[in-house]
C-alpha cells in the first residue's frame, strides 16, 4: 500500500497547515481591520450595511458594523468577537482595537517573511504587551471620580468621533449626559449601573432631546376623563390585574328569573369593587399597572381624579420603581403607604404624533430617561449608539477616575519608549519589539490618513515632537522614561489636520479603555499566531435558517431568515435592556 495515496481525512473535511494555514489566519484579520479603520477619528466616515431583508443601517460604529457582518473564515469571527468583548466590557474602544490588530498582523507577517519564527514573535508582542501596559499605567493623570469638568472632556472626546457629532452641535449633550450621570452614579464605591437609564427616542427635532429626572413611559392615559396633570404625585406600581378573573374552565349558570341575573352580576362585581376600594383607600393618586384595568375600575379612578397607566412593559415598572422608589405591588389588599413612590410631577404630553407619560422630578431617582429626538430613524438608532457609548465612557471613568491623552499621542509615546528598552534585548526579540512599536503608531496614523494626511510626513513630524519632548532641558535630566504629566501630548487633530497639544485641546481617553485596547488585540493576535492547523467541516445543510443577532447570538432555527425576536409571551426581554439597532 502507497501511503502517500492514504487518505487520513472523509471527502468533507478541508485541511489547511502549517504556514498556510498561518497565513490565511492572519489575512482574515488584517481584511477585517481593513474594513473598519475608516471609522476611526472625527474624520472618519461612515458605513452602509443592507440585510437580506432590505433593512439599512447606517453607522460608524464599529461594534454595530463587525455584529452586523456574517463571515465565515474563523479568524476573522475571532476578531470580530474580540471587538465584541471590548464592547461588552469597556463600551467604546472598538475601532480602535480592531486596527491595532490589524497593524499587528501586517508587521506579524513582516517578520515571518525574514525568517523570524513564529515562537519568537509570541515572546516579543507578550514582552511588548507588558511594557506598553507598565508605561500607560505610569502616565495615566489619577483625578476624582465626580470632577464634572473632566466627565464633560471626556464625553466631548467621546462625541467628536461619532457620525451625529455634527448634529449635536446645537445641544449640549455632554452637559446633558454628565447631568443625568450624576444623578444616580454612587461614587463613594466608584459605582454605576448602565441598566439604570432608561433611553426612549421619537422622531423629532434634534434640539428637543432632554434628560428627565424619572421615567417616560410610551404610553397614553387610560381614559379622557382622566386628569392629564397631577402635581406631587403619589404613584402605586402594580403587577397584577384590575378586572374580572377568567376561569380557566368553561362553566354553565342556569337563571331563571331576573331577579338571579341582578344577583350574579352583584356577585361577580363584588371582588373587583373590593380592588378597586383596595387601590382608592391606599392614597395613591397615579397608577402603573403591567396587567390590564377594567372600564368600571377606570370610570371609579377618574371620579376620584386619580391617573392610570396600564399594560406597561416590565422592564418599564422596574425603571418606575427605580425612579419614584415606589415597591411593586402584587396582592391589592396588602398596599400600604410605604409602597408607594414620590414625583413632583406626573403628567402626559405630546411627543411627535405620539403621547408620552413623563414621571418627573423625583426625589433622589436611581434610575433616570434621556428622550433623544432627530429628524430619521437611521439618525435615532445611531444617536442611541453614540449616547450609549458615552455613558459607558462615564461608568469606566467612575470606576477608576485615570485619564490618558487622546488623539493618538499615548500611543507614539508608548512606542518610543518601547523602542528605546528594546535597543538592551539581544537577539529577535528586539525587532519584534521595535514592530510592536510601529503597530502602536497605527492608531494616530489611521486618524490622519482619515483626515487627509499624508501619513509620511505626519509620521516624521509626530515621532520628532515626542522624542524633542522625551531630551532633558536646561541640561537637567527628566524623570526616568520621562513620567511626568506636564508635558506637551502631541497626537493628531483632525478637525484642524495639524499635529496639536492634545491636553491642550481637552482630548481625554479613561485608562480602563487604553489598556482594554492594548490587552485585546495583542491577545487575538497571539492566538491567532498560535494556531497552525485548521481542519473545516463541510457544513451540513439544515431546514433552519443560520443568522446572527443584534447582540452577537449565531444560531439556526426554522423561520430564522423571518424577522423575529427572542421575548416570551409575557413580553419579558431575552436580552440586556440596551441594545444595539
Amino acid at each position: 500500500m502507497n501511503d502517500k495515496n492514504m487518505q487520513l481525512f472523509d471527502n468533507g473535511l478541508k485541511r489547511t497547515y502549517g504556514t498556510e494555514a498561518r497565513r490565511y489566519n492572519l489575512l482574515a484579520a488584517r481584511l477585517i481591520a481593513d474594513l473598519v479603520k475608516g471609522f476611526l477619528g472625527p474624520r472618519g466616515l461612515e458605513k452602509m450595511f443592507i440585510d437580506i431583508l432590505g433593512e439599512v443601517t447606517v453607522t460608524k460604529d464599529g461594534a454595530t458594523f463587525l455584529r452586523k457582518i456574517d463571515v465565515e473564515h474563523p479568524a476573522a469571527k475571532v476578531i470580530i468577537e474580540a471587538a465584541n468583548a471590548v464592547d461588552n466590557a469597556v463600551g467604546d474602544g472598538t475601532t480602535s482595537v480592531v486596527v491595532l490588530a490589524g497593524a499587528l498582523v501586517e508587521k506579524a507577517e513582516g517578520l515571518l517573511e525574514i525568517g523570524v519564527s513564529p515562537s519568537r514573535i509570541l515572546d516579543g508582542y507578550h514582552n511588548a504587551l507588558h511594557m506598553a501596559l507598565e508605561i500607560v499605567r505610569k502616565v495615566s493623570i489619577e483625578t476624582t471620580n465626580h470632577d464634572k469638568k473632566i466627565m464633560r472632556y471626556l464625553i466631548e472626546t467621546c462625541l467628536r468621533s461619532k457620525a451625529v457629532s455634527h448634529f449635536t452641535e446645537e445641544i449640549v449633550i455632554p452637559s446633558l449626559v454628565v447631568d443625568g450621570i450624576c444623578e444616580i452614579a454612587d461614587f463613594s464605591r466608584h459605582y454605576l449601573e448602565v441598566d439604570d437609564i432608561k433611553i426612549e427616542e421619537k422622531i423629532g427635532n434634534i434640539s428637543d432631546t432632554e434628560f428627565v429626572h424619572g421615567t417616560v413611559i410610551d404610553k397614553t392615559i387610560d381614559d379622557s376623563s382622566m386628569p392629564r396633570i397631577i402635581e406631587n404625585a403619589k404613584i402605586l406600581l402594580l403587577d397584577s390585574d384590575i378586572q374580572d378573573e377568567r376561569t380557566k374552565t368553561d362553566g354553565e349558570i342556569r337563571i331563571s328569573n331576573p331577579s338571579q341575573m341582578t344577583s350574579f352580576i352583584k356577585k361577580k362585581n363584588s371582588n373587583l369593587l373590593q380592588k378597586i376600594q383596595y387601590v382608592i383607600e391606599s392614597g395613591a393618586n397615579v397608577i402603573f399597572s403591567r396587567g390590564g384595568i377594567d372600564s368600571l375600575a377606570l370610570n371609579h379612578f377618574a371620579k376620584n381624579k386619580m391617573l392610570t397607566v396600564r399594560r406597561i412593559k416590565e422592564n418599564d415598572l422596574l425603571w418606575l420603581a427605580k425612579s419614584t422608589g415606589a415597591k411593586v405591588v402584587r396582592d391589592l389588599d396588602s398596599i400600604n403607604g410605604s409602597d408607594l413612590g414620590y414625583a413632583a410631577k406626573v403628567y402626559e404630553k405630546t411627543v411627535g404624533d405620539d403621547k408620552m407619560v413623563f414621571v418627573d422630578g423625583c426625589r433622589n431617582p436611581k434610575s433616570i430617561t434621556f428622550l433623544l429626538r432627530a429628524n430619521s430613524k437611521k439618525i435615532l438608532d445611531e444617536f442611541h449608539r453614540t449616547i450609549l457609548d458615552s455613558i459607558y465612557v462615564l461608568r469606566n471613568f467612575i470606576t477608576d477616575p485615570k485619564i490618558v491623552p487622546g488623539g493618538g499621542a499615548v500611543e507614539v509615546f508608548i512606542a518610543m519608549l518601547i523602542k528605546e528598552r528594546s535597543y538592551q534585548l539581544p537577539g529577535k526579540e528586539q525587532i519584534v519589539i521595535q514592530k510592536f512599536a510601529e503597530a502602536l503608531e497605527e492608531i494616530p496614523l489611521t486618524i490622519a490618513r482619515n483626515s487627509g494626511l499624508n501619513t509620511v510626513d505626519i509620521r516624521a513630524h509626530l515621532r520628532q515632537k515626542v522624542y524633542s519632548q522625551s531630551q532633558p532641558k536646561n541640561n537637567k535630566k527628566s524623570k526616568k522614561d520621562n513620567f511626568n504629566n506636564d508635558r506637551e501630548w502631541y497626537g493628531i487633530n483632525a478637525l484642524e489636520r495639524k499635529i496639536d497639544n492634545m491636553m491642550e485641546l481637552h482630548v481625554i481617553e479613561p485608562l480602563i479603555v487604553k489598556e482594554q485596547i492594548l490587552i485585546t488585540a495583542t491577545e487575538v493576535i497571539i492566538l491567532l499566531m498560535r494556531v497552525d492547523d485548521v481542519l473545516m467541516k463541510k457544513p451540513v445543510e439544515t431546514h433552519g435558517h443560520t443568522h446572527t443577532h443584534m447582540d452577537g447570538t449565531t444560531h439556526s432555527h426554522k423561520g430564522g431568515s423571518d424577522p423575529h425576536d427572542h421575548f416570551d409571551k409575557l413580553g419579558k426581554q431575552q436580552r440586556p435592556m440596551h441594545h444595539y439597532y
